[in-house]
């Protein structure tokens, strides 16, 4: 019976690391994921105003 609960223990500590570690990995995408799209943004909007600003230089 001690064997089983030492690997049962064993097991439910490998479970909680690879939870967390999984949690981890989510987090990262979801920063990646949103700091790119933040990216896309800023340079369309660089990108609007560049226009606009040569726009109005040629008139």
């Amino acid at each position: 019976m001690g064997r089983a609960r030492k690997v049962g223990a064993a097991l439910a500590r490998a479970r909680s690391e690879l939870m967390d570690a999984a949690g981890l990995g989510l987090l990262a995408t979801a920063a990646f994921t949103w700091s790119t799209a933040a990216g896309f943004v800023a340079a369309g909007l660089a990108m609007l105003g560049m226009n606009w600003r040569l726009n109005e230089g040629a008139e």
